[in-house]
């Protein structure tokens, strides 16, 4: 064993195995792990080790499609089987909106390169699956690349190749401590001896809370039980050569596979259970939990009946094991917050299918600073404090429960458990007012209002739903009259000390304000000029900076601020978002209302568009920024938290004579796409420059230099290959929703990235980028939403109000 290494990574299992294979295959040889007992105890070696490639995230798929090609190879490399077996895979649809959800998944798999992934009738389900009754069934989805592999092999075939890379292998070493020395690299105690790194990744599977409490943190990940059964050798199996395909029922809420001459079914319990919450015995390694086939009973059935074939093995085996979850069932991978040098790769709940993607992606994170695809929705950062054992363990068995659930816009933002973690003081008020909540990090957000007595309940649906009549009301008084949007949620910082221009100076391609009240946009971009975040930027009368920044980044921009400060004296950071609310005032009559509530001048002249002033609002001390995101008259009033019913009551009485209303996230997001407005996660993401991304305003190349600053100077001499256009859709019944293929004729030439409905321009809208060569406005093209190619035309930036007279009258 060797006392000093580059990267350690702690954990045998397949992620942390695959991570050491992709860091060592990439010339990083001076790498290490470390196994307390032998490589795949824990969860991988009972795992079933299905490989499906299905997802609704377009760069969840992508990972899975890494995996999936990877284990391909590796039999050939080391010369030894894996038990790979690409079978394909079926998928039922009992109802519309499953067929809808396979739909959008196809167009998915279209932008992700996997050519023959597509909806199918009955009759071809019976074709490919010639023991599956169709009864009750509307279709399914064929996906050639599915299909399953011997877990311990794929990990084992790993570890051999990255041993012939260089890597080190300790197995049998548990670590015992952990301490990061003043030079930012990590001492690690094992059995064996002390182990210094520069960097380590912490891979322990279900005991990667163990590790992290050594470190001095938890991570929102907790175990759970999951059951299958084998059966035995069925006679009608043994005599018919090759695998049936996989086969799931997301209704029902199983998949089934063959195992030799026998079957695997693998139910998803509707009340699972927890498993070792308050911490994992220490001698558990590769043991399995008692079963209990009771709480499949039901399942088992509805299967038998949609499969004869499976009542005519008896059960060989029950395989009862311990598998991690987190709040939203996908893994912690990139950047533990708070720590440098340390990265998380935990919390996988499809560990085998996930594995070599996520190895390939979390070496390119430690390499280069980010991996090739944006994976914010993974990132180990994206759950606040909010997210402590017990929140972590409610979610993860509502996750658990809802496996199979329908990907539908907003969907797991409005599940019941655990709600209310961060509310602002309107929540309430705006709640008896029919507003409909999701929560986002833990914030509840109000997405619409229900009006005329309907539910406060969204029916999700990949259409416009039971919302659309009411945002178009919220979207109408904003236009025609005012409306109030709480937007409390925003991360907001203070940034003050005598270096603080010279700081952000680094940080922000724009300049900075020049004066107490200016205002600007900035997007911070990483060394390959790509946006990693934004902020708009007040200069305050005192000289502190005032930061607005996306709710759900707070945690990797504290740490991207907080790196950037590390030795500075001159610079203090201050995080406001629990003492700040933000509320929206936005619409022609906007000025008329404020204007009740404050002495301060609010014309034109003397209260610009785009400009900041500290105001007085009905007694309130309010920062008035006289900017929105929804195209109109309008200002952000930032206040003190304990202030917001005063403000808001006040605004709400003093609009009453021009009709103010509130209006919700939905009617925001449809008003900034008339707009052609840009979102950090949607458009603006590190898989596109800034400049690709039409943020060239904001990008200020002579100002010196900043970081991303010679991949800008690099990208105007040589453009990328796609920019993004905002474009108008002869939609049916759907809208765009983002991650949908755009064609021109039969040649799929980019993909969207958002899209809504406009209410006030009665279109439908979308974004996305597309190749180079097509930017100009009148191209035609055509988007694939939900199976059906919609006619698109490229058109101007901004569909409503072009010139921004609305917003600066």
């Amino acid at each position: 064993m060797k006392s000093e290494t580059k990267v350690l990574v702690i954990g045998g299992g397949i992620t942390g195995v695959s991570t050491l294979y992709h860091l060592a295959k990439a010339g990083w040889t001076d790498v290490m792990l470390v196994e307390k007992l032998e490589l795949t105890s824990g969860s991988t070696w009972h795992a079933a080790g299905n490989l499906p490639s299905f997802s609704t995230s377009l760069n969840i798929m992508k990972l899975q499609k890494h995996s999936i090609e990877l284990y391909q190879q590796l039999a050939e490399q080391t010369g030894e089987s894996v038990g790979h077996h690409q079978t394909g895979s079926v998928r039922l649809a009992h109802t519309q909106e499953r067929l809808d959800e396979f739909k959008r998944v196809a167009g998915l798999a279209k932008i992700a390169g996997m050519v023959g992934v597509e909806v199918v009738d009955n009759a071809r389900l019976r074709e490919l699956h010639p023991y599956l009754d169709t009864t009750g069934l509307l279709g399914g989805l064929w996906d050639p690349y599915d299909g399953h592999i011997d877990p311990t092999s794929v990990t084992n075939a790993m570890a051999k190749l990255a041993r012939g890379y260089g890597a080190t292998i300790v197995r049998y070493n548990p670590v015992t401590a952990i301490q990061q020395l003043p030079d930012a690299r990590w001492q690690v105690s094992t059995e064996q001896g002390v182990i210094t790194a520069d960097i380590i990744v912490n891979a322990a599977g279900f005991r990667a809370n163990e590790v992290a409490a050594m470190i001095g943190h938890q991570f929102p990940m907790c175990s759970l039980e999951h059951q299958y059964l084998v059966t035995d050798a069925i006679p009608e199996l043994e005599k018919r050569p090759g695998l049936l395909p996989l086969l799931r029922d997301p209704d029902i809420s199983y998949y089934l596979r063959q195992e030799g001459k026998g079957l695997i079914l693998g139910p998803y319990e509707r009340n699972p259970v927890a498993w070792a919450v308050d911490g994992v015995p220490a001698q558990f390694g590769q043991e399995l939990l008692q079963p209990e086939l009771g709480r499949l009973e039901d399942i088992i059935g509805e299967a038998i009946e949609q499969i004869g074939l499976i009542g005519q093995g008896g059960i060989k085996t029950v395989v009862n094991g311990p598998i991690v979850y987190t709040p939203d069932g996908l893994p912690l991978l990139g950047p533990v917050h708070g720590y440098d040098n340390y990265f998380a790769c935990a919390g996988f709940s499809f560990g085998i299918t996930q594995g070599g993607g996520a190895g390939r992606y979390l070496a390119q994170w430690i390499m280069h600073g980010q991996p090739e695809v944006d994976l914010w929705e993974l990132d180990s950062r994206r759950f606040g404090s909010y997210a402590n054992l017990s929140y972590t363990v409610s979610k993860a068995l509502e996750v658990y429960a809802n496996e199979y659930q329908l990907g539908q816009p907003n969907e797991y933002a409005m599940r019941p458990a655990c709600r209310e973690q961060k509310t602002s003081p309107v929540y309430s008020l705006l709640k008896v007012k029919g507003a409909v909540h999701g929560a986002f990090y833990g914030w509840e957000r109000p997405s619409w209002f229900a009006v005329g007595g309907q539910p406060t309940q969204e029916a999700h649906s990949f259409s416009r739903g039971n919302w659309d009549a009411a945002v178009r009301a919220e979207c109408e008084a904003v236009a025609q009259r005012a409306g109030v949007l709480d937007l409390t949620p925003f991360t907001k910082f203070e940034i003050s000390g005598e270096g603080v221009r010279a700081y952000l100076d680094r940080i922000s391609p724009n300049r900075l304000p020049a004066k107490p009240g200016d205002v600007a946009l900035a997007h911070v971009l990483t060394d390959e000029g790509s946006v990693a975040w934004e902020f708009s930027v007040t200069l305050l009368q005192d000289g502190r900076f005032y930061l607005m920044c996306p709710a759900a980044a707070e945690l990797l921009i504290d740490d991207w601020l907080r790196v950037r400060a590390k030795g500075r004296k001159d610079v203090q950071i201050r995080n406001v978002t629990r003492e700040m609310g933000a509320l929206i005032l936005a619409g022609p009559r906007s000025r008329e209302v404020l204007a009740q509530l404050t002495d301060t001048d609010l014309s034109n002249k003397a209260f610009p568009w785009f400009t900041g002033q500290e105001i007085e609002v009905s007694g309130v001390p309010v920062r008035a920024l006289r900017m929105n995101f929804v195209g109109e008259l309008g200002w952000e009033l930032h206040h003190p938290i304990d202030r917001q019913i005063e403000l808001y009551l006040a605004l709400m009485e003093a609009g009453k004579s021009v009709g103010i209303a509130d209006f919700g996230m939905r009617a925001m997001d449809s008003m900034r796409l008339e707009k052609g407005y840009q979102i950090w996660g949607r458009e603006l993401t590190t898989e596109y420059s800034a400049l690709a991304s039409g943020m060239g305003y904001f990008i200020k190349s002579e100002k010196g230099d900043f970081e991303g600053h010679a991949a800008v100077i690099a990208e105007k001499n040589a453009p990328s290959s796609h920019r993004l256009v905002l474009m108008e859709v002869e939609a049916g019944r759907a809208d765009a929703l983002g991650s949908e293929p755009i064609f021109q004729g039969d040649e799929m030439v980019g993909l969207t990235t958002s899209g809504a409905y406009g209410y006030r321009v009665e279109k439908s809208l979308a974004l996305g980028f597309i190749r180079r060569d097509l930017v100009d406005p009148g191209t035609q093209l055509s988007i694939e939403i939900l199976g059906e190619r919609c006619p698109a035309i490229v058109t101007r930036n901004c569909v409503y109000d072009p010139t921004g007279a609305r917003l600066k009258h």
